[in-house]
C-alpha cells in the first residue's frame, strides 16, 4: 500500500513537472515575441477585419482585435507600439459603437483617446486622440469641454494635421456659446446713419469741395485737351510701322489682305509649337518618365499621383474564362481606364497608366514607372483564376510572405516567369523584413480600404459576389514599388457567373467606380497608418 502511494505521488509530481514545464515554455514562448512582432500580428488581423463587412455586424469579432492590440499595451507598456495600439483600441471601440449603439463603447473609447494624451509622450498620434475625443463631448452636448480640447490642439500643436480643423471647431463652439453676440450687430448698424447725418450737417465742406473744382478747371481742361491728340500721335505712329511689317504692300496689291495674313498664323503655329514637342516627350522617355500621364485641368501642383497598373498586355493574356473567349488582359485594361477617368475626372488627382492599349510591360518595369514618377499610390488590377472552377470572389493583396496554398498559387500566376526568383529564400527574407516598414502599414491599410468599398458597392450589382477579405502575398510587382501598393483580383474568369459577370460592360465599370473611390477615401482620410 506504501509502495502504491509513492508511485501514485511521484505520478502526480511528474505531472506538476510537467504542467510547470508546459507553463513556462508558453510563457517563454510569449515573451519571445517583440512588441513590433506582436503590434504586426494585431495589425494584420485588423486589416483583414477592416476589409470584411460580414465580421464587423457581430461584437466578438471586434473584441478579438481589441484583445490582440490590448497584449501589445500589456506586455510592454512604454513602447512606441503601445502607444499606436492604444490609439487604434479607440477607434475599435468608437466604430463599435456605430454598430452597437451603446454608450459603453463609447466610453471606452472616450478613455483610451484620453490615454493616449495622457500616459505616452507627444506624438503624430496625439493631436489626433484629442481632436476625436473633442468630437465624442462634442456629440454629446458637453461642448465646454470640448472646446477646451480644441483650443488645447491648435495651441500646443500648431503644426499638427489637426489643428486647422480643431481651430474651426472652436470657432464654431465659440459662436454658438456667445448668442448675444448678434445684438451687437444692429447697434453697429445704427452708428453708420448718425455719422452720414452728421456729414450733411456741416455746409462749410460743400463750399470748399465746389471752390476746389473751380480752381482746378482752368488748369485741368488745357491740359486735357493738349493731351488728347499728344496721345492720339503717340498711339497713331507705331499702328503704321506695324501694319507696313506684317503686310508688306506688294503682297497686298497681289494676294489680299486676309490671304496674307492666314498663311503666318498657320505656319508659326505648325513650326513653332509642333517641332519642339517632339524633342519634349523623347527627354522624358530617356530620363526614365515612362508611363502615360493624365491630370485634370483644374488640378493643383500637390495633387496626389496615382498609377494605374492594367495587369498583363500583348503577348501576356493572363488568364482566360472558362469558354477561352474572354482574357484577362483586356478585362484589366478596361477597369483601369474607368478607374483613371474616375480619378482624374471626379477626384481631380493625377494618373500615370502604365500601359493605355494591349502592349507588353515587363513587371520589373512597371514598378520603375511609379518610382519614377514619385508617385503616391500604385494600384494593379487583375483577374483571378483557380483549378477549382467553384472559387469565385474578390480580394485585395498587399505585399508580404504567406504560408496560404491559395494565396501562393495566385502570385504564382501574376509573377509569371518570375515565379522561381520569388520563391527564394533571400527574396522571402527581403519580404520579412519590409513586414514593419510604413510602406507595408501602409499597404494594408490602402488594401483594406478598397477592398471593403469594392465589395460592398459590387455586391449591390452581384448578389452573389462572395468577399475573400485582405491578404498577404509575395508579388513581385508589389515588390519593386518603393510607395504604397496592392494588387487587385476583381473575380474569377474560371468561374462560370463571375466570367459572365465580368464581360458586362457597366459591371466593370462599377468595380471601377468602386476601386477609385476605395482609393479616394484613402488619401483622404488624413488620420495617421497604425
Amino acid at each position: 500500500m506504501s509502495a502504491h502511494l509513492l508511485h501514485q505521488k511521484f505520478k502526480n509530481a511528474a505531472f506538476v513537472a510537467g504542467f510547470v514545464i508546459l507553463w513556462a515554455s508558453s510563457a517563454w514562448a510569449a515573451k519571445s515575441y517583440s512588441s513590433e512582432d506582436l503590434y504586426y500580428l494585431a495589425q494584420k488581423s485588423y486589416y483583414q477585419f477592416k476589409g470584411s463587412p460580414d465580421k464587423q455586424q457581430f461584437r466578438h469579432h471586434w473584441e478579438n482585435v481589441i484583445q490582440k492590440f490590448s497584449k501589445v499595451v500589456q506586455r510592454y507598456p512604454q513602447s512606441p507600439e503601445a502607444y499606436k495600439a492604444t490609439f487604434t483600441m479607440a477607434g475599435l471601440y468608437q466604430g463599435l459603437n456605430g454598430i452597437s449603439k451603446n454608450s459603453k463603447d463609447l466610453d471606452q473609447a472616450l478613455h483610451f483617446y484620453t490615454k493616449v494624451s495622457r500616459d505616452f509622450s507627444p506624438g503624430t498620434l496625439t493631436d489626433d486622440a484629442l481632436f476625436e475625443s473633442a468630437e465624442i463631448y462634442r456629440d454629446r452636448k458637453e461642448f465646454s469641454s470640448a472646446t477646451g480640447i480644441f483650443k488645447t490642439i491648435f495651441e500646443k500643436f500648431p503644426k499638427g494635421d489637426q489643428a486647422r480643423k480643431a481651430r474651426l471647431q472652436y470657432q464654431k463652439l465659440a459662436s454658438f456659446a456667445q448668442v448675444p453676440v448678434i445684438k451687437k450687430r444692429p447697434q453697429l448698424a445704427t452708428k453708420k446713419p448718425v455719422v452720414l447725418l452728421q456729414e450733411k450737417k456741416p455746409l462749410v465742406e460743400k463750399k470748399t469741395v465746389s471752390s476746389l473744382p473751380t480752381r482746378k478747371p482752368p488748369k485741368v481742361v488745357p491740359k486735357a485737351k493738349k493731351s488728347v491728340p499728344v496721345k492720339q500721335a503717340l498711339f497713331a505712329k507705331p499702328e503704321i510701322p506695324t501694319k507696313k511689317k506684317i503686310i508688306p504692300q506688294p503682297q497686298v496689291a497681289r494676294q489680299g489682305k486676309i490671304v496674307v495674313q492666314r498663311r503666318p498664323e498657320k505656319k508659326a503655329v505648325v513650326a513653332r509649337k509642333a517641332k519642339p514637342s517632339a524633342p519634349v516627350k523623347k527627354a522624358l522617355f530617356k530620363k526614365g518618365k515612362k508611363g502615360h500621364l493624365y491630370a485634370p485641368s483644374s488640378s493643383r501642383a500637390g495633387a496626389p499621383l496615382v498609377v494605374v497598373d492594367a495587369g498583363h498586355g500583348g503577348k501576356d493574356h493572363g488568364a482566360k474564362s472558362h469558354h477561352g473567349r474572354l482574357h484577362e488582359k483586356n478585362v484589366n485594361l478596361t477597369i483601369a481606364r474607368h478607374v483613371k477617368t474616375i480619378l482624374v475626372n471626379r477626384f481631380k488627382y493625377r494618373v500615370v497608366m502604365t500601359r493605355k492599349d494591349d502592349t507588353f510591360i515587363p513587371l520589373k518595369e512597371r514598378s520603375e514607372i511609379a518610382n519614377n514618377r514619385n508617385a503616391d499610390l500604385f494600384v494593379s488590377i487583375h483577374a483571378n483564376a483557380a483549378k477549382r472552377k467553384s472559387a469565385h470572389g474578390i480580394e485585395t493583396y498587399f505585399l508580404g510572405t504567406t504560408n496560404n496554398d491559395r494565396a501562393l498559387e495566385t502570385a504564382a500566376r501574376e509573377n509569371g516567369e518570375l515565379v522561381q526568383s520569388v520563391k527564394d529564400d533571400q527574396v522571402q527574407e527581403i519580404l520579412a523584413s519590409l513586414i514593419t516598414t510604413t510602406k507595408i502599414n501602409d499597404s494594408s491599410r490602402l488594401a483594406g480600404t478598397v477592398q471593403e468599398n469594392l465589395f460592398r458597392s459590387s455586391r449591390k450589382k452581384f448578389r452573389e459576389l462572395k468577399n475573400l477579405g485582405v491578404k498577404e502575398g509575395p508579388f513581385y510587382v508589389l515588390h519593386g514599388a518603393d510607395m504604397p501598393s496592392i494588387l487587385v483580383e476583381v473575380g474569377f474568369l474560371t468561374n462560370r457567373k463571375e466570367s459572365r459577370m465580368l464581360s458586362k460592360p457597366t459591371y466593370l465599370y462599377r468595380l471601377a467606380s468602386s476601386i477609385a473611390e476605395g482609393i479616394h477615401k484613402y488619401l483622404q482620410d488624413k488620420g495617421p497608418s497604425i
